[in-house]
C-alpha cells in the first residue's frame, strides 16, 4: 500500500468541501463524519502532537498536547505560545486556551472524523480546523529525504498508533454564537510586531536559578549534588543522568560530559555549555535562549521543540541532530557542523551560519 505524504494528507483533509467552500456539520454528517466522545478526544490527543490548519489553509501550527493538559504551539511564521487543553465530558468537545493567542479567551470545538481524518466545528455548526496527528501520518522517502525523521523522536510516553472511534452517539450540534479559533486565534497573527512576539516569549520564564525537587531512591553522585545546589559545576561528569524539568538558568556546565542525559524540558537559558559533550542527550521542549554551546558536541542530540533562540552556537557540532520544529532565532550557527541533520518546520529566522539548503526546505515546509 504507497504511504501517503503529509502534504497530500492535509490536501485530502478538504475533500469534503469540494470547490464549494467552507462547509458546515450537517454536510460532514452527510458525507458519513461521525462525532467524538470525550474519551475519543482524550486518547486522540493526550500525550500528542497535531499538526492543524485552518478551514481555509490560510494558518497552520503544531500543537503539542501534554498528559497533564499543557498546549505549547508554534505557528507557520515561528509564533509561540503555551495554553491549557481539557475536554468537556457533557458536551464531547475539546476545548483550547492559549495566552498569547486569541486574546486568552476558550474556545471549545466539536470533533468529528471522516475516514482517516479530523475535523474541528465550532458550535455553530461551521468548519473552524481540521488536523493531522503526528503519529498517524505515513511519510515516504521523498518526505524522509526533505528532512522527516522515519522514526518519531522519543517521549516520555507515546501513545501507540490507533485510531479513534465513537464509543456512542454524541449530541447534535447547538448552533451558538462562537466565532472560533480561527477568527480569534489566527493562530498568533495579531498584527503584533516580531520583536514584542519573541519579547513575550523570553518572558514566559524569568525566574532565577531554582532547583527543582526531584524524588530519588537512592544517594546523588557528588557532581549531581553539586549541580543541583549550586548550577556550578564546570567538567563535571553528568553522562546519562535524569534531569528532565530541572531549573538550570544560568548554570556553569563549560565542557561537562552531559553525553546522553535526560534534559527533556530543562531550563537552561543562558547556562554556559561551552565544549560541552551532549551527545545523544534529550534536549525535547528544551529552553536555551541565549546559552552559550560554543564547541559543544550535540551529535545525535534529540532538539525537538527546544528554544535556542539567541543562542551561541559557534563551531558546534549538531551532527544527524533532531531539528524539528526547534526555534534558532537569531541563533549564531557560524561554523557548525550540520551534516545529516533531521529538520521539518525548523525555524531559522534571522539566525546566521545556516546552510542554505536548510534554509531552503524549513521555508518552504513552513510554506
Amino acid at each position: 500500500m504507497k504511504k501517503i505524504p503529509l502534504f497530500f494528507a492535509l490536501l485530502l483533509l478538504f475533500s469534503l468541501s469540494g470547490c464549494a467552500g467552507r462547509i458546515n456539520l450537517d454536510q460532514a454528517l452527510q458525507a458519513g463524519a461521525r462525532q467524538l466522545s470525550a474519551d475519543n478526544i482524550d486518547t486522540l490527543v493526550a500525550g500528542n502532537s497535531l499538526h492543524m490548519v485552518s478551514w481555509n489553509k490560510a494558518d497552520a501550527a503544531d500543537i503539542d498536547f501534554s498528559e497533564k493538559g499543557a498546549l505549547n504551539a508554534i505557528n507557520s511564521v515561528g509564533e509561540k505560545t503555551h495554553g491549557r487543553w481539557t475536554t468537556d465530558r457533557d458536551k464531547n468537545t475539546l476545548c483550547l486556551k492559549f495566552k498569547f493567542w486569541g486574546d486568552g479567551a476558550t474556545n471549545c470545538f466539536q470533533v468529528f472524523k471522516d475516514k482517516e481524518h479530523y475535523l474541528l466545528f465550532n458550535n455553530d455548526g461551521t468548519l473552524a480546523h481540521t488536523f493531522v496527528p503526528e503519529y498517524e501520518v505515513e511519510y515516504t522517502l521523498a518526505d524522509l529525504n526533505a528532512g522527516v525523521l522515519a522514526q518519531p523522536p522519543s517521549r516520555a510516553r507515546r501513545l501507540p498508533r490507533q485510531t479513534a472511534t465513537p464509543e456512542k452517539a454524541a449530541p447534535a450540534a447547538t448552533p451558538a454564537a462562537n466565532g472560533g479559533l480561527l477568527s480569534t486565534l489566527t493562530f498568533g497573527m495579531l498584527g503584533a510586531d516580531d520583536t514584542q512576539a519573541n519579547e513575550e516569549a523570553e518572558e514566559v520564564d524569568q525566574q532565577e536559578f531554582a532547583v527543582t525537587p526531584m524524588v530519588t531512591t537512592k544517594r546523588l553522585s557528588q557532581p549531581h549534588q553539586q549541580l543541583l545546589d549550586s548550577g556550578d559545576c564546570p567538567g563535571c561528569n553528568l553522562a546519562d543522568l535524569d534531569l528532565s524539568g530541572t531549573k538550570l538558568k544560568g548554570a556553569n556546565l563549560q565542557g561537562a560530559d552531559l553525553s546522553g542525559a535526560n534534559l527533556q524540558e530543562a531550563n537552561l537559558s543562558g547556562a554556559n555549555l561551552k565544549g560541552a559533550n551532549l551527545r545523544s542527550a534529550r534536549l525535547t521542549d528544551a529552553l536555551l535562549m541565549k546559552a552559550d554551546l560554543e564547541n559543544a558536541d550535540l551529535s545525535d542530540a534529540n532538539l525537538h521543540w527546544s528554544d535556542l533562540s539567541r543562542a551561541n552556537l559557534k563551531n558546534a557540532n549538531l551532527e544527524r541532530a533532531y531539528l524539528v520544529k526547534a526555534f534558532f532565532y537569531k541563533a549564531d550557527l557560524t561554523g557548525a557542523n550540520m551534516k545529516g541533520v533531521q529538520s521539518q518546520r525548523t525555524i531559522f529566522e534571522k539566525a546566521v551560519g545556516v546552510p542554505e539548503e536548510l534554509l531552503k526546505d524549513n521555508t518552504n515546509q513552513a510554506e
